[in-house]
């Protein structure tokens, strides 16, 4: 895995560690072993200021997901985006690096999760987001950061 200091010049970078159930673990470890060594999320604010959230497993979070063998980070952010919301988006600037430890009891993982800038060449947002297999119950522009949102102080910093 590269190095936070690799990105220090071109993003704002940061280390989190997160404790988590032995199923999450699990999924998380799998994914890391077959190959998972980035996540991406997007920063996407349409012409009024508001952000776009999913949300997905009981709290507000910006779209993204992993990065599938062979895809680019961008590749898989305007995929993810896509897929999540409906929203077609032009990838910008590479705002922050995050290297993701989660626990769970004695044991961890890690990798790497860049949330990039984004622009909304459309801003209808889909019916039914996500895809089948994932969480997400709904998808919204917001004006305001959401109460308890992941990354809350990430966001309103790199925002």
């Amino acid at each position: 895995m590269p190095s936070l200091s690799t990105f220090e010049d071109d993003a704002f970078t940061r280390r989190v560690t997160r404790a988590v159930d032995e199923s999450t673990f699990e999924t998380y470890r799998a994914r890391i072993q077959n190959g998972l060594e980035w996540a991406v999320g997007a920063l996407t604010e349409d012409g009024e200021g508001r952000v776009l959230f999913v949300y997905d497993d009981g709290r507000w979070m910006l779209p993204g997901g992993g990065v599938e063998a062979g895809e680019s980070r961008e590749t898989a952010l305007v995929r993810e985006v896509r897929e999540e919301t409906g929203v077609e988006i032009a990838v910008g600037e590479l705002l922050a690096v995050t290297e993701v430890t989660l626990t769970e009891g004695d044991r961890e993982t890690r990798f790497h999760f860049g949330t990039y800038r984004a622009t909304p060449e459309d801003t209808e947002l889909s019916s039914d987001p996500g895809l089948a297999d994932e969480g997400i119950e709904r998808v919204e522009w917001k004006g305001e950061l959401p109460d308890g949102c992941l990354d809350h102080d990430l966001i309103r910093r790199v925002r």
